[in-house]
């Protein structure tokens, strides 16, 4: 374990490391990694948040490199903007500020303020536009919503 950031902790698990300029935490798992200033994660294994603020609190391979984003848990989920949030699931992106993909697998949201409640390779591509299950659904309108089903 290494802590080389000013103010940063590893508190336990085995090779993680805290190497934000900033306050940065690992609290266990292995081979975690914070190096954004103030960012965390809390478990689990090959976490990596990178950006201002990041969060990771478990799971497995599970990047956050957004400011202020974070990954709830899962497998392989990525938050990549400002404010963006993955709370669980496999292969899920959060890819615009304030986007959030709730679950499932393969989901993207893609659009400001847009959301993917869950099921398998659904997208929200446009500005606050929902998916909230289904499969193959896109929803690429502003304000626009799929409720389900399947798509493609």
């Amino acid at each position: 374990n290494e802590a080389s950031g000013d103010y940063g902790s590893v508190s336990g698990g085995q090779n993680n490391e805290a190497s934000g300029d900033r306050a940065a935490s690992v609290s266990g798992g292995l081979a975690n990694v914070a190096s954004g200033w103030y960012a965390s994660v809390s478990g689990g294994q090959s976490n990596m948040a990178t950006s201002t603020a990041a969060s990771i609190s478990g799971g497995t391979s599970n990047r956050v490199n957004g400011t202020a984003a974070s990954v709830s848990g899962g497998y392989r989920n990525v938050a990549e903007s400002a404010s963006a949030s993955v709370s669980g699931g496999q292969n899920n992106v959060a890819r615009a500020p304030s986007a959030s993909v709730s679950g499932g697998y393969n989901n993207v949201a893609s659009g400001q303020a847009s959301s993917v409640s869950g099921g398998q390779s659904n997208e929200a591509s446009g500005i606050s536009a929902s998916v909230s299950g289904g499969q193959n659904n896109v929803a690429s309108g502003q304000a626009s919503s799929v409720s389900g089903g399947s798509g493609g």
